[in-house]
């Protein structure tokens, strides 16, 4: 039987009484690679804070691992679901060793101190991410997409059976998107993670996932399989476009 990570019941998402979208009925299940794709402005950062607890949802319930995603503690929370989002927090004194460690945090006892498996995770996601040359390097001396890898590592270091990440391949090349599509099939596939993602990069996202979500300002949600999406016009009418020919995987 297929277990539900994380599932929403009529979520509407917004900040205050402004509604960004509403009638948010989803699900995500162990293994699932799935895409949240939508115009800017349709609430997928929104939609992640509210996953997250940043954000309170107006209306609707979001049931993560069989509770109510409000009755975890912030401490629960964090060894369920890591995230990373466009906005960075500051760290700009820290090096990279530093803020991957941080993503052990929520297994550390009160004075952070690291036992020999939190070590050996942290090295094994600077490696899968491949920046264990850059560990000594200061944050504030990466490159962008370099940044974007490090705040990678540190989702993948926490070590959370659900990972959320907000436009994961902002900043990279295409060469480096390639590589973190692969990371990402890989941590679904082989260690059997649920990642959701937004992007903007529609063909490989297509290439790659088995489930999109789409958000729109206008249209309901709606989630399926992007191979039947492409084929029933869905792609086309959500996003205005011409021709399909280019989106065929």
């Amino acid at each position: 039987m297929t277990e539900i990570v994380l599932k929403t019941r009529d979520l509407s998402i917004g900040y205050g009484k402004k509604v960004l979208n509403n009638a948010i009925n989803a699900t995500l299940e162990k293994g699932d690679f799935t895409a949240l794709i939508g115009p800017n402005g349709a609430g997928k950062s929104t939609l992640f804070k509210t996953f997250s607890g940043t954000i309170k949802p107006i209306n609707g319930d979001i049931v993560m691992f069989g509770k109510d995603i409000r009755s975890y503690t912030p401490k629960e929370r964090a060894s369920l679901l890591s995230i990373v989002l466009t906005t960075r927090p500051d760290e700009m004194f820290m090096k990279v060793y530093d803020v991957v460690k941080a993503g052990r945090f929520p297994y550390t006892n009160l004075f952070g101190k690291l036992q020999e498996k939190d070590r050996n995770i942290i090295e094994e996601s600077l490696e899968i991410v491949g920046i264990k040359t850059l560990k000594n390097r200061y944050f504030n001396t990466l490159s962008d997409g370099e940044k974007q890898k490090v705040m990678i590592a540190k989702a993948i270091a926490q070590d959370t059976p659900l990972i959320l990440l907000d436009e994961p391949t902002s900043f990279l090349d295409y060469p480096s998107k390639i590589e973190l599509f692969n990371i990402m099939r890989m941590l679904t596939e082989e260690k059997r993670k649920t990642i959701l993602f937004s992007s903007h990069d529609l063909e490989l996202l297509l290439r790659y996932t088995k489930k999109l979500w789409i958000l729109s300002p206008d249209k309901p949600f709606i989630s399926g399989n992007p191979e039947s999406m492409i084929n029933d016009g869905i792609i086309k009418e959500y996003f205005n476009l011409k021709s399909n020919e280019y989106l065929m995987i």
